[in-house]
């Protein structure tokens, strides 16, 4: 019997056990699954804006904002007016109240593509809740925001990409995905001064010369007012209780003079940007002393718009005075301003309008003397 239980203990040693494990599987590829949904997305865009309203189904929600902007740019012809404002003002208020993914970025998305495609009628509305009370802060810097971007998309040759690139900025806690250019101008606006300086300096090379690209047909030309006028008119009023410009919310009048210059650089070529340029000079005239130095930065930036947006010939006929004040007070700003960047920026200014003037006397006919001390 000994023997019998060694025997079994050896083979007992020389059978290898297996034990169950999960270490050599590899795992599946699921990166390329569509997302399986309970809620379809919407057909038509009546269908999308009844969506939007139900607030007690967030899946319903979430679907009809991820398929809005789409349905708007591709039923442009087939949607009303009245349904147009009616969606930018459901748009508006609509509140993230389930953590909808990305919910930030395809509201400002779809609020941008109901103004591109119905102009007139959005940017009157939104230009006129502007000022209305009972809003926030939040959503009036999204007027400000959707409006920029419109007008940037809409200043483009329609066979330009619209979708402008983001970055996410916070305020009080809140993400938002908003559009870099319209906080921050047009474009960089060094890049801006120096493409200007670039353009006229002259190079000598060998080769026949390009021909000049035709001018294009710009859609915003003939809404650009529409944009404009309405967020200049009332930036003075002090009877709201919920929004004081020159008092308490100087942070939402510098996005406001920001979105103002993105408008004047999109009206270029415009018709009516020559007068809007006068009144624009007339607006920033009345803030140059603004205790804020980031009220003064969007002033300088909106001074750099409507050199860059007003012909050369204009500026220093038409415009003279305004230009010769506006060289006086940026003059001061290089020498007593406390805040370096006014200083970088009105210096560049200075260089803009020099160039301006060189523009006008080459052309053999009289302008203003301009000449810049200290940047030479």
């Amino acid at each position: 019997m000994a023997s019998l239980s060694v025997n079994t203990e050896e083979k007992e040693k020389a059978v290898p056990v297996e034990y169950d494990s999960d270490d050599d599987l590899e795992p599946y590829d699921m990166s390329h699954d569509a997302k399986v949904t309970k809620e379809k997305p919407p057909v038509y865009i009546g269908d999308c804006l009844d969506g939007l309203m139900s607030r007690e189904n967030p899946a319903r929600i979430a679907a009809c904002l991820e398929a809005a902007e789409r349905l708007i740019r591709d039923e442009r012809k087939l949607v009303e007016k009245q349904v147009a404002t009616e969606l930018a003002k459901v748009l508006l208020h609509l509140q993230d109240e389930y953590s909808i993914e990305n919910f930030s970025r395809l509201r400002h998305r779809a609020l941008i593509a109901t103004t591109v495609n119905f102009p007139h009628q959005v940017a009157l509305y939104l230009t006129r809740e502007f000022y209305e009370p009972n809003y926030n802060i939040r959503q009036r810097l999204d007027m400000l925001e959707v409006l920029a971007s419109a007008a940037q998309e809409l200043s483009k040759p329609a066979g330009e990409p619209s979708s402008p690139p983001s970055c996410a900025r916070r305020r009080g806690g809140e993400a938002c995905e908003v559009s870099c250019s319209a906080l921050g101008g047009t474009a960089d606006w060094r890049e801006l001064v120096q493409q200007r300086i670039d353009k006229n300096t002259r190079h000598f090379a060998q080769g026949r010369a390009k021909r000049e690209t035709p001018a294009l047909h710009s859609r915003f030309a003939e809404v650009a007012g529409v944009f404009f006028y309405p967020l200049l008119t009332f930036y003075d009023r002090r009877d709201s209780r919920t929004l004081d410009l020159l008092g308490d919310d100087s942070l939402v009048l510098s996005r406001l003079v920001y979105t103002l210059g993105v408008v004047m650089h999109a009206s270029l070529h415009a018709p009516i940007a020559q007068q809007m340029a006068v009144d624009f000079m007339q607006f920033i005239w009345a803030l140059r002393f603004h205790t804020q130095p980031y009220v003064r930065q969007a002033l300088l930036f909106a001074v750099a718009m409507v050199i860059l947006s007003t012909p050369a010939h204009s500026l220093m006929t038409d415009m003279s005075e305004e230009v010769l004040e506006c060289r006086y007070w940026l003059l001061d700003i290089m020498e007593h301003d406390t805040d370096s960047q006014c200083q970088q920026m009105a210096a560049q200014n200075l260089v803009l309008l020099e160039d301006a003037s060189k523009n006008e006397s080459q052309t053999g006919l009289p302008s203003s003397s301009l000449t810049i001390r200290g940047i030479r």
